[in-house]
C-alpha cells in the first residue's frame, strides 16, 4: 500500500483525532471523495450516538473499533478492523512490516509531546533556520510523554533512516488545508504509546462547569458549550469530580484497518 501523500492527509477540526484517523486510513485503503462523502457523516453520526464521547474525542480503542465496525452500507460492514498488542520496539516494528505485506492501515495511538508539535509547526510555517534548529534538537532530546497528549494518527511509511512516520491530521497550522508528517524512532514512538497507562486530562477542553468552547464535529460543525451534560452527564460529573481526569484505555495497541467494500 503506497504512503498517504501530504496533501490528503486530513485537516482536524477539534478533538476528534482518532475518528480523523479512520479518515486517514480509509484515504490510505484507496477510498476517494465520493466515498468519504458518505463514510465521514456516517461516522460523525454514529459518534454523537454515542455516549462514550462528548466532542469526538476516543480514549478508548474498543471505542475506535466500535465506531468503526458500525460503518456499513447496504448491510455491509465497510472495515475489518481489530486491535493487536505490543509491548517492545521490535513487536511494533514487525506490526509494521505485517501491514505492509498484507495491505492494512495501522493506526496509532500514542502521546504526542510538544516537542514534536512545536518542531513541525514551525517547518510548516518556513521560520528561520535558528529557530527550527533549536527545535529539532528539543524534539531529538524529547524523552517525556504524557497521558494528557494522547493523540491517533495513521502510520504512513518507514522512512529510509527507518524513522516511523506517521500521517498526523491536526488542525491547519501551516494553511496549507492538510496535515502534516511526523517522525519517530520505534522506540520513542513505543514509549509514546506506553505512556498511555493514566489519565487524560479534560482542563485544556472543559470548563469548572463542564462546558467545552470552540470545537468542532468531524464535518467542521461546532459543539454547543452544553454538549458534554447533555450527552453523558453522568460521565461528566465523574470527570469533574476527579479534577477533569479520566482514565485511558490506549497503551500496548495498535488498531489495524483493512478494506471490505464501499458500495
Amino acid at each position: 500500500m503506497p504512503p498517504l501523500p501530504l496533501h490528503r492527509i486530513p485537516l482536524q477540526t477539534g478533538a476528534n483525532c482518532g475518528l480523523f484517523a479512520v479518515i486517514a486510513g480509509s484515504r490510505a485503503l484507496g477510498y476517494g471523495e465520493e466515498d468519504e462523502a458518505r463514510l465521514a457523516p456516517a461516522l460523525d453520526r454514529l459518534e454523537k450516538a454515542d455516549p462514550r464521547t462528548f466532542i469526538g474525542e476516543v480514549l478508548s480503542v474498543d471505542l475506535l473499533l466500535d465506531l468503526i465496525r458500525g460503518l456499513s452500507q447496504g448491510g455491509a460492514g465497510l472495515f475489518s478492523a481489530r486491535s493487536v498488542a505490543f509491548s517492545t520496539p521490535a513487536e511494533l516494528s514487525e506490526l509494521i512490516r505485517e501491514s505492509a505485506v498484507t495491505g492494512g492501515a495501522l493506526l496509532i495511538p500514542f502521546a504526542r509531546p510538544q516537542s514534536y508539535d512545536v518542531y513541525y509547526r514551525l517547518v510548516g510555517q518556513n521560520a528561520t533556520e535558528t529557530e527550527i534548529r533549536a527545535a529539532r534538537k528539543a524534539k531529538e532530546a524529547e524523552s517525556l510523554f504524557l497521558p494528557a497528549d494522547a493523540h491517533w494518527a495513521l502510520i504512513n511509511r518507514v522512512d529510509e533512516a527507518g524513522q516511523i512516520v506517521l500521517a498526523d491530521s491536526v488542525e491547519d497550522v501551516w494553511g496549507r488545508g492538510h496535515g502534516y508528517e511526523a517522525t519517530f524512532t520505534a522506540e520513542k514512538l513505543t514509549a509514546a504509546n506506553l505512556a498511555l497507562k493514566g489519565c487524560f486530562d479534560w482542563r485544556n477542553f472543559l470548563d469548572g462547569q463542564g462546558r467545552v468552547w470552540g470545537m468542532g464535529d468531524l464535518l467542521g460543525k461546532p459543539y454547543a458549550p452544553s454538549t458534554p451534560r447533555l450527552k453523558n452527564p453522568e460521565r461528566l460529573e465523574r470527570i469533574l469530580s476527579n479534577a477533569g481526569r479520566e482514565a485511558l484505555d490506549l497503551a500496548g495497541r495498535v488498531l489495524t484497518l483493512e478494506r471490505e467494500r464501499m458500495r
